[in-house]
């Protein structure tokens, strides 16, 4: 039995396609001999608890927020830089040799526990009362800022960043506390942000990779039959593939959901003229970069972010 924990909504695309191909690959593999018991909502941990529950073994395999273990693991501070990756590219920069996941997977055994995958939930956005385009647009704007990368991001943009909590932020724009929000993409939904901000870009990875992880307790993993383990393992993988496409799917229909909301949505990509000017604009925070170390760095630059 693998026990498997995750907290905050059941119902998020990331532990929904995760678990339902995570259980299916293991009833096709194992023929029911190997199952998953899922503790939902925090019964075991909630997210900031997962780098000490792991570690301990409270938790044996659980949901993380990979930029949350800051605190152990200095290296995953890289996954905030902006890089301008899409989900794509930043899934080959995980799953390369060398890449995101061996590099940061090491790191984890040091500290007791083992980075089994990643899933990019995407790049936050930012939903504001004018129309962001180019970087130039965030000057002089008081920007909600929920990381102190991303104040370091608006302060780099001419902005004045605020710190505002997640579920304040629909009064703090409806009010004018604040121009504009740096949001997860999927809280604009949670939060119906779009009943209060007309205007919502996703700047690539300028905010950052959203990467969310599935880690394991490294003793409870070791201890496993090694071909129990090899079956687990196959079958994480493909909950890993699942899960990557139904986000991107999912992040998709949210877009087309807010514009029919009335809300103007701007997905930036390489093609726009404006592209160049956000990799101008944030290269500088980019080549803070060399405070990481140059493993976790050599997947950005070999996606040629760093040049």
């Amino acid at each position: 039995m693998v026990p498997f924990a995750t907290w905050g909504s059941p119902t998020h695309v990331n532990i929904v396609s995760f678990l339902g191909a995570l259980e299916a690959a293991l009833q096709r593999d194992a023929g029911g001999r190997i199952t998953v018991r899922h503790y939902p909502a925090g019964q075991l941990a909630q997210d900031v608890d997962m780098p000490i529950a792991i570690p301990t073994g409270k938790v044996k395999f659980g949901w993380i927020t990979v930029l949350n273990w800051t605190g152990l693991i200095r290296d995953v501070g890289a996954l905030s830089l902006p890089t301008a990756m899409t989900m794509e590219s930043g899934a080959q920069a995980s799953d390369m040799p060398g890449g995101f996941k061996e590099v940061l997977d090491k790191q984890f055994r040091e500290r007791g526990a083992t980075l089994l995958a990643m899933t990019d939930i995407g790049s936050p956005a930012i939903a504001s009362s004018k129309k962001i385009v180019g970087p130039d647009d965030m000057k002089g704007l008081r920007v909600r800022a929920p990381s102190e990368g991303l104040a370091e991001l608006v302060k780099q943009l001419g902005g004045a960043p605020v710190a505002i909590p997640f579920g304040e932020v629909y009064t703090a724009l409806q009010h004018g506390t604040i121009d504009a929000a740096v949001i997860g993409f999927q809280g604009i939904q949670s939060q119906r942000v779009y009943e209060v901000s007309k205007f919502a870009i996703v700047p690539g990875s300028f905010t950052g990779m959203g990467m969310q992880g599935f880690a394991a307790n490294l003793q409870w993993w070791m201890g496993l039959n090694p071909k129990d383990r090899e079956i687990i393992a196959k079958a994480i993988r493909e909950a890993e593939l699942a899960s990557r496409a139904a986000i991107i799917k999912d992040r998709a229909g949210l877009a087309d959901q807010y514009r029919q909301e009335g809300m103007d949505v701007t997905m930036l990509d390489s093609s726009m003229p404006q592209f160049a000017a956000w990799k101008q604009a944030t290269d500088p925070l980019l080549a803070k970069g060399a405070t990481f170390s140059k493993e976790i760095m050599a997947p950005i630059l070999a996606a040629g972010n760093g040049k």
